[in-house]
């Protein structure tokens, strides 16, 4: 809207309302006096622009866009931290105090309970929690830990279920996307908007389907998804329907579900160009598919997995390009999730 306010055309336009019929140009007494002013101006008309859309959701960011939606009672998720158990395995009767931290790489993470080495099998588990939030914390099973400062007695630490929870925090976009949703349905009086509106307040929900009556009258069933619509973990399950009883009306039976995996093979017979390989053909077509598959609802279309596969740089050509060993459309639920969880690719040798 300011953008135009620059220091040539305040400074130009100041000189032309001074009604003199002296010299005004570079290097005149007239152009030194109002260089300064024109100066200060321009930069008040940048700092305007940004007061100008801090007054606008749509422009909004950080703080700022916090403080509006704030007005409208969202509030940005703040991500959580990734929890687990560990087994620490060592000579018996060792104490492990509640604190002692631990690490994989650079992450850190608190034992939250204190325990002793057992002497009848020498190890024991102990829960633990990350020092800081973030997707990266939701550590693979049987990986080995670190004490950051010994204990005597301690030869070994692992996990042996994957670590759960660990969720950044929401985004500007994410946030206003939210924010937009909520204003748009219009949530009151535990409609289905507004069990659509708790379940998304909730850390590591990303979207959410709400189904009124699914299992007769007083029922009611939200089918909760994760980042780029997958399945989240039990606990996020948990807290969603922890948090939705705390502020649905009473009376409603309420069930909260994630979607379950719709495993999907393709396969194909390929000709590549020259100078390309089979992995890198498949990386690029792994990567294209997962964002057609994020967005699909209810049928994956054979056409445009084909179409998808012939865009893919590399392919000169393809044939017998099998869906789950068919040549056909997938029609699937929506409480599913489709996966690929086998990629066959054939190179055909000219």
């Amino acid at each position: 809207m300011y953008s135009s306010q620059t220091y040539d055309v305040i400074k130009n336009r100041t000189l032309s309302n001074i009604d003199l019929d002296i010299y005004k140009g570079e290097g005149s007494f007239l152009s030194d006096m109002v260089s300064p002013i024109s100066t200060e101006l321009a930069k008040f008309y940048i700092e305007l622009s940004y007061l100008h859309k801090k007054a606008f959701i749509e422009d909004n960011f950080d703080d700022f866009l916090d403080k509006r939606v704030n007005e409208f009672g969202v509030y940005r998720k703040l991500g959580t931290e990734a929890t687990g158990e560990v087994v620490f395995e060592g000579k018996a009767g060792t104490v492990i105090p509640n604190g002692t931290i631990i690490s994989y790489n650079e992450l850190l993470f608190v034992v939250i309970k204190d325990i002793v080495i057992s002497s009848e099998i020498e190890q024991n588990t102990s829960p633990v929690q990350a020092l800081e939030i973030g997707i990266r914390y939701n550590i693979p099973a049987s990986t080995e830990f670190k004490l950051q400062d010994e204990i005597n007695g301690i030869s070994k630490i692992y996990n042996n279920l994957d670590f759960k929870g660990g969720t950044e925090i929401e985004t500007d976009e994410e946030l206003k996307e939210r924010f937009y949703k909520i204003q748009r349905n219009q949530a009151t009086s535990g409609n289905k908007a507004h069990y659509e509106e708790w379940a998304l307040e909730v850390e590591g929900v990303y979207n959410a389907k709400i189904y009124p009556r699914w299992d007769g009258p007083g029922t009611v069933k939200v089918l909760i998804f994760g980042e780029n619509n997958q399945a989240v973990d039990t606990e996020v399950i948990e807290r969603c329907k922890e948090h939705i009883e705390e502020e649905m009306p009473i009376g409603p039976a309420l069930t909260v579900l994630t979607p379950s995996v719709l495993d999907i093979s393709i396969s194909a017979s390929i000709k590549l160009e020259a100078g390309y390989t089979l992995d890198f053909v498949k990386e690029s077509f792994l990567e294209s598919i997962n964002s057609y598959l994020i967005n699909v609802n209810k049928e994956i279309i054979y056409t445009k997995v084909s179409a998808i596969l012939a865009s893919i740089e590399g392919i000169h050509d393809f044939s017998n390009l099998l869906l789950n060993n068919k040549a056909e459309n997938i029609v699937f639920e929506e409480d599913k999730v489709p996966s690929v969880t086998t990629l066959e690719f054939s190179e055909v040798v000219v």
